[in-house]
């Protein structure tokens, strides 16, 4: 399966060091030339540490960096003319739609923007859920890396709060 995943989560990830989880849980990862500049390039012009982890586990895990096709060029144009999103997100849409991949998103608008198009999707909490529930992580891991991402991203309470609940469920069985 290849998965897509939007800047927002691969810099929510790798500032967690858990970027390895998108390859484990989903094989093939494919960054869009955007989604690369917005959390590799610009970060490392930043300084950021996290963009340079992010290079390296691309480069450790080999994540296809996308060329996108023109039907792909169109449809990112198509969703811009449409909805009020980032080049980022939209090149996400558009290589998960066209290549029938997972999208990983946490932008509300995108998300929405994903059930219109039919495009499957995720977000970084529910990529982790994921993560607990096929046993790469354990319970209190999963608690911590919620944490962890509260921190670091703006996540809902009770988005949070469903994630522990089904999680604690799981652990059950």
């Amino acid at each position: 399966m290849q998965v897509v995943p939007d800047a927002s989560p691969l810099i929510a990830l790798s500032k967690m060091e858990r970027v390895f989880l998108l390859a484990k849980l989903y094989g093939e990862v494919v960054v869009t030339p955007e989604v690369w500049e917005e959390a590799v390039t610009k970060g490392k012009a930043m300084g950021a540490r996290d963009a340079a982890y992010l290079e390296q586990s691309a480069r450790q895990h080999a994540f296809v960096r996308a060329r996108l096709t023109a039907r792909e060029r169109e449809i990112v144009e198509r969703i811009r003319d449409d909805a009020e999103l980032g080049l980022g997100e939209a090149e996400v849409l558009a290589v998960a739609e066209n290549r029938n991949a997972l999208a990983v998103l946490d932008e509300k608008a995108a998300r929405a923007v994903a059930v219109g198009l039919g495009v499957a999707h995720t977000g970084t909490a529910g990529l982790l859920f994921e993560a607990a529930a096929r046993r790469l992580v354990d319970y209190e891991e999963l608690v911590e890396l919620l944490e962890q991402l509260a921190r670091v991203a703006w996540v809902s309470p009770e988005l949070l709060a469903r994630v522990l609940k089904r999680a604690k469920e799981i652990g059950k069985q």
